[in-house]
């Protein structure tokens, strides 16, 4: 049997505190940020009401991070993560692209844009439109953030 992260340990110890004094839990959604606990709910919700990094563990262990999106207007949507693997800071940088061909591919370019923009201007740009079909093979979400620009999708 693998350990829990963090997070999965303190939301376990809550679950077990409440059974062990005979209560009977309302919320079955646990947030940190980082690895402090910061709220409780009954269901997960929109990721616009959380910042970039939250974790959110349900009372059964599944887990999942905001990502995409800023401090300021909440992140862009949930990523469902490994229980068992301790999740990093998120700065700003939300993106993890799939690792499939085409997926790389779209990175590559993006990659040399970004590279060519920066050499032309002196300064990236602050918004990439790309194709929701090209997001989607990414796995990326519109408004997620990728080396301080933000992707967006072209309606």
């Amino acid at each position: 049997m693998k350990h829990l992260n963090r997070v999965g340990q303190k939301a376990q110890t809550i679950v077990r505190v409440a059974h062990e004094k005979g209560r009977t839990l309302s919320c079955t959604v646990f947030f940190f940020n980082g690895h402090e606990f910061v709220a409780s709910s009954e269901r997960l919700g929109p990721a616009r009401m959380v910042a970039p990094g939250t974790v959110a563990v349900s009372a059964s262990g599944r887990q999942w991070i905001a990502i995409g999106g800023d401090h300021v207007h909440g992140a862009a949507g949930w990523a469902f993560v490994s229980p068992y693997i301790d999740q990093p800071a998120i700065d700003g940088d939300a993106v993890r692209f799939n690792d499939n061909a085409k997926s790389l591919k779209i990175r590559s370019k993006l990659d040399a844009y970004l590279d060519y923009y920066q050499e032309c201007k002196g300064v990236l740009p602050a918004v990439v439109v790309l194709r929701r079909e090209q997001l989607s093979a990414c796995g990326v979400l519109p408004g997620q953030v990728y080396k301080g620009v933000r992707l967006e999708a072209y309606v």
